[in-house]
């Protein structure tokens, strides 16, 4: 079996006008500000359903699961439905911070009150709808601490309405082609979380998105935290040979990033060739291919 543990769904109109222009990954990395009046009409748009492509896109790269996730624009109902029509393809993570379209410079920091509002949004998306945990995490608006003991007391209220079921949380490492949320992206600060919360899996996802700095934190973190993973996303054979020399294949998983922007890259290049590229690179037993496929994600995610 082959699982896809990091997708993004739903989509938007004016998006789809950009398909013939999104050739390399730095199209779309820049598209936002390359292209601002579409950026702008998707605000005001509905979100469409895309859940036809990515099965499509699944069953002509043999993955069998996909993890699904909103992203910025999408919310948990408009997933929770999608993947309630699909239970055997997808398997729903929900945002409890959500992800603006862009941050307000005149919007206050958060403040007390905040953590205890995620925790809600949180509760009610894995006891109510029933998501099995929780996607990349904007931590900016969770918290205005750069304190990793105040950023990690300020998670609390969160880690502990996944506790209990140990259901997981991913965290977003590297770049992003959205504003806001870059500081915390580089995972050092994950330590002190990791270490307060050992029954709560903490996905890194991008592993440092190849960046040097960034993967050194990753793999620094995981390697004190053994509840602390990574996924393939956006990583070098390099990197991921080194992490699974270090970690090994049941701290590892794959994952594509497949999302509304990313889904235009096409072969050679989309998302789905460029994962299984840096896995064949990385020169993976027989076993390792079986951890980052399968075994990895079907213990944290609690598939099957």
């Amino acid at each position: 079996m082959l699982i896809d543990t990091h997708t993004h769904l739903g989509g938007f109109q004016a998006i789809e006008e950009l398909a013939g222009v999104m050739r390399t990954r730095n199209d779309v990395a820049s598209w936002r500000t390359k292209y601002p009046e579409i950026f702008e009409r998707m605000q005001r748009e509905e979100p469409s359903d895309n859940s036809a492509a990515l099965l499509e896109a699944m069953d002509k790269n043999g993955v069998d699961v996909a993890v699904v996730q909103p992203t910025v624009g999408i919310s948990n109902e408009f997933i929770s439905a999608i993947a309630k029509r699909h239970p055997g393809r997808f398997v729903p993570l929900a945002t409890a911070t959500g992800w603006p379209w862009a941050p307000d410079p005149l919007a206050p920091l958060p403040d007390a009150s905040v953590p205890v509002h995620v925790a809600g949004i949180a509760d009610r998306a894995v006891n109510e709808l029933g998501f099995a945990g929780i996607g990349e995490t904007n931590t900016q608006i969770l918290t205005a601490h750069v304190d990793p003991r105040l950023v990690a007391a300020d998670f609390a209220p969160l880690m502990d309405v996944l506790a209990p079921r140990h259901l997981p949380i991913q965290l977003p490492t590297g770049w992003t082609q959205f504003p806001g949320n870059l500081h915390y992206q580089d995972p050092m600060w994950v330590d002190e979380l990791a270490a307060r919360h050992p029954g709560v899996p903490i996905i890194l996802t991008k592993m440092g998105r190849s960046i040097q700095r960034y993967f050194d934190s990753c793999l620094t973190v995981a390697l004190r935290n053994r509840n602390v993973y990574l996924d393939v996303v956006g990583t070098s054979a390099d990197h991921l040979r080194t992490a699974l020399n270090a970690l090994g294949p049941d701290r590892i998983m794959f994952g594509t990033d497949w999302s509304y922007t990313w889904r235009y890259l096409t072969a050679p290049d989309d998302v789905h060739s460029t994962a299984m590229r840096i896995v064949e690179a990385a020169k993976v037993t027989k076993d390792e291919a079986a951890g980052i496929f399968e075994r990895t994600a079907r213990t944290v995610f609690a598939i099957g």
